[in-house]
């Protein structure tokens, strides 16, 4: 993770003197971010016919994952995959503990499908194919049976040969197509103070540029705040999100895995967004917000093969999505565990069902993080010591589960009976799952315009919200039924603002 020593990480609440302003630019749109829920937001107010100006601070857009989730796309409709909204928003609800305002997800529901369509008549036209993840379902595949449900929401991009970019290639046609309309994209240009004056609209915003220099964009119509989360910001995740505090610091996987974010010129993903909008009167959701972290890392993926801690024990019904394995994962001792499984698993893989993080079937990636990611024997004492487990107990342990699958129950844990899998054919293969964070889902009140509210309930004027500074959309953890959700509520957040922001009437 960034250690975060060229900014602070939380934001001086001092106002920026009128004489420390090097520069004043007039236009009718601000969008600070051009990130996911940016990019959306600059383009669609562009295209309704604002003069929009972005800025953001990173040498380029951030980018993260390849999934979008949406419903009703040209895309479904033309695999004829049918998705029931009503049920989507009942089982997401009850996921977030009935914490989250469920008249969000009915936005995202009701209008994700058209946003899609939107993003893919843009890419299209650069040659880039939008194709259903983990479809058609696997032979046999029956949701109703399902313990955790999965919608098949899940949209990628792909150019044909950015593999794993599948989100970037997407971000970089819809650049280009806000450049070619006009937008004017500044970056190294971080937003540091929102413009409002008393309890009236917020008309612009203060930023500083590549020079050092601040600039007040002053903005007719509106300020779009599309900043992402603060999941780099050690401070504010112990303040709202504590159970995240630990592994955010230690693998924050999108703050370290790309060399771009590390040369950022300031930290990212700090919130900063979130702390300008509170400073003009906006209102965070109530603590503790939902994590994203999974634990995706097992060199099968997050399928339902045995899991062991380093006692040697098995611990749960492995049958659970990756955001739920990090769950009790972190419960373990060393908060580290094995996944074991033998030389069957690339027949076996077909039954572990759908979900984010598994595989229904063997391909290039699971075939190198099999043979890269694990530790491998022929005999199961072999395997334990090569683990660094008690081998009585990993004996006993294998010995329970091929029992268990045998007599077609898993009187332990109450696993399905088709996703139990003996470990009796040798070669035998260990690798470790780990936990890794993404982001922190928390953010700001806001009505279903994503305009923020203050905290007598009163829309601030001038300023609207997108992506991860929108608030109330998830609780207790990230809800992997709908994977892509995520994405889908940036894209769906953007789009809606920057329309909403182009029509203000001022």
């Amino acid at each position: 993770m960034l250690e975060n020593t060229r900014s602070p990480f939380k934001i001086p609440a001092k106002t920026i003197p009128q004489e420390e302003i090097k520069e004043t630019i007039n236009t009718d749109v601000v969008v600070a971010g051009a990130g996911t829920s940016g990019k959306a937001a600059a383009l669609s107010a562009a295209q309704a016919g604002a003069n929009v100006i972005q800025i953001d601070k990173h040498v380029t857009f951030r980018w993260g994952g390849g999934m979008i989730g949406a419903i009703d796309s040209k895309l479904q409709k033309r695999l004829g995959i049918k998705i029931d909204k009503d049920d989507v928003c009942l089982q997401l609800m009850k996921w977030g503990g009935n914490k989250p305002d469920q008249k969000l997800y009915r936005v995202w529901a009701d209008r994700s499908g058209e946003v899609m369509d939107w993003l893919i008549d843009l890419t299209e036209a650069d040659s880039i194919q939008t194709l259903p993840h983990q479809w058609p379902r696997p032979a046999g595949y029956d949701p109703k049976t399902e313990y955790y449900p999965d919608f098949p929401v899940c949209h990628i991009h792909y150019d044909g040969k950015t593999q794993g970019l599948y989100h970037k290639c997407a971000l970089d046609s819809v650049e280009k197509e806000a450049r070619k309309i006009g937008v004017d994209i500044r970056y190294e240009t971080p937003a540091v103070q929102l413009i409002r004056q008393q309890n009236g609209r917020v008309t612009g915003l203060i930023a500083r540029d590549k020079a050092g220099n601040y600039v007040q964009f002053n903005a007719r119509k509106a300020v779009i705040l599309c900043t992402g989360d603060y999941g780099n910001n050690p401070w504010m995740v112990e303040k709202y999100c504590a159970p995240a505090a630990e592994v955010a610091r230690e693998n924050n996987i999108y703050m370290t895995r790309n060399q771009d974010l590390l040369d950022a010129p300031e930290p990212l993903n700090v919130g900063d967004g979130h702390q300008m909008a509170m400073q003009v009167g906006a209102v965070m959701e109530p603590a503790p917000h939902a994590p994203m972290s999974h634990a995706t890392v097992g060199a099968s993926g997050a399928n339902a093969f045995l899991r062991v801690n380093i006692d040697g024990e098995r611990y749960e019904n492995e049958d659970v999505p990756a955001q739920s394995s990090a769950n009790s994962l972190v419960r373990q001792p060393d908060k580290k565990v094995w996944q074991v499984f033998d030389s069957k698993w690339e027949e076996e893989l077909a039954v572990m069902g759908v979900g984010l993080g598994t595989h229904s079937k063997p391909n290039d990636v699971i075939y190198k993080q099999v043979e890269e990611m694990t530790v491998k024997a022929d005999t199961i004492e072999e395997l334990a010591h090569k683990m660094e487990v008690p081998v009585k107990t990993f004996r006993a342990t294998i010995d329970r589960i091929n029992y268990l699958t045998k007599i077609g129950r898993d009187l332990d844990y109450g696993k399905r009976a088709d996703r139990l899998t003996t470990v009796d054919k040798p070669p035998y293969y260990a690798g470790i799952i780990t936990q890794h964070i993404l982001i922190v889902l928390g953010g700001l009140i806001t009505n279903t315009r994503f305009q923020p509210l203050d905290a007598d309930r009163k829309v601030i004027p001038g300023l609207y919200l997108a992506g991860n500074t929108v608030g109330n959309r998830f609780a207790v953890d990230y809800p992997t039924m709908c994977q892509g959700l995520s994405h889908g509520f940036a894209w769906t957040t953007g789009r809606l603002t920057g329309l909403s922001a182009a029509a203000e009437k001022v």
